[in-house]
């Protein structure tokens, strides 16, 4: 394919490279040749030290200035106070990139900010793509090549050098990579670059990565879609899941989509495979480097104990992973050579005694015959405790299978200085230490496979603000209220009555029952204070239970604004919902819909998508919920309206993507979805402005 990164292939192939500040004098000359060599790929690199000197009969030049040939990358190791100087003298001479190897920037406090601050501006004032600072040149650094490697190669991009190199440490288990990455603090280039580089690169299959924040939203979203054309998993160890929800605690939305959530919703719009250690980072990117795309689900489960077989077979369940019954022909042939005492109907259980009582011809057509079985895609063989001999033949078993089978092993014992065990690792099968691993990093290839087929690009929204909902935010206070159903938004019909009285005479016109629930801008959980009554079914009791709420607000919230009481139609049956916008700092709006109602926290059960959305991915949120049988009818309830929901979801989306930073959040909670056919009500609502002083 092109590689559409062009700036990034010259990057990693410069013509010319200046290594400035720090020298190795105690090298030989034959040394530093050998080394500067291998890492640069060019003999067109030069020394540059204020001292200068020479090492054999490499000068040393004290200035950038002085070096005598182009070159097209600077690699920086200077106090963090001289970056910026040494950057503009590298401008000065027509350096593109450079590599900024100092640490002491941001990563030390404030003052370190400054000094990254500058360096980035120095870098744009110069025209030259900085890397780093605060990282290392492993991404030029030669990636040990596998012999007879199984499968494709891994695309590694960190945000610390040190946790890329237990990753690529992989190539000891038979695992190929293509290049490391460690981008450092990201004054510019940062992993986004990176991600979509590996996109175009013909030598990754699999992009892998460990982070800690994303720093642009829009490259983000660049890289992924070009890794989705580019049919290239992506494995991310992304850190952070710790903070969800530290951020807000004002609306319903806020307690349920904290930041992390935002970035789970991104990963599910964008096919991203999220792990949680470096183990997983590394098991896992290997499985989909190895397998290949379109090895269809279905496991062969295959051991030499009994024990294993069920560790195994639970193992599996618990990740979600498909472990069909063996067709009856199969275990006909199976039960050939394996004695009719133990089970081979999945599970399959040899008894440990076949791999020595049997010779190599019948040991492998046992796995053969559980490889092509109807119902199996892979096979996956459990390899518990090293015991020799068996353990050495059943790993030649696995390795002259996986020839022509798709194959996945385990060695679960921590001895592996084993001829098993090494044969294993010859053979490039996918290869874990746990069936935990194992069994998690298949369900998440085929997760993946099953979702390749939908992913796409997303159209914008539309960021029209209507009229009405200008006028509505220029209101004093801003009313919410016009602004929702100025986008559309279906809001139960509703009024607020300044006194008792006037709350009697609006139940009168709207209809009884009605809810009555206290009106006030500082108060944003009126059920937890006592301030709705719900199912008021005469005039007098609508007036009395004004008058009661207005009273409790006042004693629960003396210093809050009190505009009165809200005299609400009341909406019978359906099913509560909520659905809320909040904010990421990186990511921008984002917007969620779960199980609402009064225990919506408590439940916690809610889908979050980063904007822009589809109706695609709305329907996608809704069916991911724990409640939405509670929607699709169970257990003899009539359904919902779906379709309804979905609309509120997307006009929802669109009001977050028109009033942009205007607004904070916006918590509906509950909206009422009605029977099939019937359509949404939000019944009350929450919408925090940024600044409620921005008005229109």
């Amino acid at each position: 394919m092109v590689q559409q990164r062009v700036d990034l292939e010259e990057f990693f192939h410069p013509r010319g490279v200046a290594v400035i500040g720090g020298v190795d004098r105690a090298q030989t000359e034959d040394e530093l040749r050998a080394a500067m060599d291998a890492r640069w790929g060019t003999e067109n690199w030069h020394l540059v030290n204020p001292k200068g000197g020479s090492i054999g009969s490499v000068p040393i030049h004290v200035k950038a200035a002085h070096v005598p040939k182009p070159v097209a990358l600077a690699v920086i190791s200077a106090p963090p106070a001289a970056c910026t100087g040494v950057v503009d003298e590298c401008g000065a001479i027509g350096v593109r990139y450079a590599l900024v190897f100092s640490s002491g920037f941001s990563e030390v406090g404030p003052e370190g900010a400054a000094l990254e601050a500058a360096l980035g501006e120095a870098g744009r004032r110069n025209g030259i793509r900085i890397f780093g600072p605060n990282t290392n040149t492993n991404a030029f650094e030669p990636v040990p090549e596998v012999p007879g490697l199984r499968g494709g190669k891994i695309g590694v991009v960190t945000q610390s050098g040190h946790n890329g190199r237990p990753i690529v440490q992989g190539v000891h288990f038979g695992i190929g990579f293509s290049r490391q990455v460690p981008c450092g603090n990201e004054v510019d280039l940062e992993v986004s670059d990176f991600i979509e580089y590996f996109a175009y690169d013909d030598d990754t299959a699999v992009i892998a990565g460990y982070i800690e924040g994303f720093r642009s939203a829009d490259k983000l979203r660049t890289a992924l879609e070009a890794a989705n054309a580019q049919h290239k998993p992506v494995v991310l160890l992304k850190m952070g899941a710790t903070d969800a929800g530290s951020r807000m605690a004002s609306s319903h939305t806020g307690h349920l989509t904290g930041s992390d959530e935002v970035i789970n919703g991104l990963f599910e719009q964008y096919g991203v495979v999220r792990v949680r250690d470096l183990d997983e980072l590394l098991e896992t990117a290997a499985l989909f480097a190895k397998l290949g795309p379109d090895v269809a689900e279905g496991a062969g489960l295959y051991s030499i104990s009994g024990g294993s077989s069920t560790l195994m077979a639970e193992a599996a369940e618990l990740a979600g992973v498909a472990v069909p019954q063996l067709a009856q022909s199969t275990q006909e042939k199976l039960h050939r050579h394996i004695p009719a005492y133990l089970s081979v109907s999945n599970p399959v259980d040899n008894g440990g005694a076949f791999i020595t009582a049997q010779p190599a011809e019948i040991r492998r057509q046992v796995i053969r015959d559980i490889c092509d079985d109807p119902a199996v895609g892979c096979t996956v063989v459990g390899v518990t405790g090293a015991v020799a001999p068996m353990t050495d033949l059943l790993g030649d078993d696995i390795a002259a299978v996986a020839e022509e089978s798709s194959i996945i092993a385990t060695w679960n014992s921590l001895k592996v200085d084993e001829p098993g065990f090494d044969r294993l690792v010859a053979s490039g099968v996918p290869l874990f230490r746990s069936f935990r691993g194992c069994f998690g990093a298949l369900a998440s290839y085929h997760r993946y496979q099953r979702h390749r087929a939908g992913f796409r690009v997303r159209p914008p929204l539309s960021d029209a603000v209507p009229e009405a909902a200008i006028a509505a935010l220029g209101a004093s206070p801003p009313d919410a209220g016009a602004v929702l159903r100025s986008f559309g938004l279906p809001l139960a019909a509703g009024q607020v009555a300044a006194s008792a009285g006037d709350a009697r005479r609006m139940a009168a016109g709207i209809g009884l029952p009605v809810a009555i629930k206290i009106a006030s801008p500082d108060i944003f959980h009126k059920s937890d204070a006592g301030l709705v009554v719900l199912g008021v079914d005469s005039l007098d009791q609508v007036e009395q239970e004004a008058q009661a709420v207005l009273g409790r607000a006042r004693a629960v919230a003396p210093d809050a604004a009190i505009d009165g009481v809200e005299v609400q139609q009341m909406i019978v049956g359906g099913t509560e919902m909520i659905v809320g916008v909040t904010s990421d700092p990186t990511l921008g709006p984002a917007v969620m819909v779960g199980t609402g109602g009064l225990f919506a926290e408590i439940l916690a059960d809610a889908a979050v998508r980063p904007l822009p959305v589809d109706e695609a991915d709305a329907y996608e949120m809704i069916r991911s919920l724990k409640g939405f049988p509670l929607l699709d009818g169970a257990r003899g309830r009539p359904a919902a309206d779906v379709d309804a929901l979905v609309q509120v979801v997307m006009a929802t989306a669109t009001l977050a993507t028109a009033l942009g930073d205007r607004l904070a959040e916006l918590d509906l909670n509950p909206v009422v979805v009605l029977d099939r056919g019937q359509g949404a009500v939000a019944v009350d609502h929450l919408m925090i402005l940024a600044d409620p002083t921005l008005g229109p």
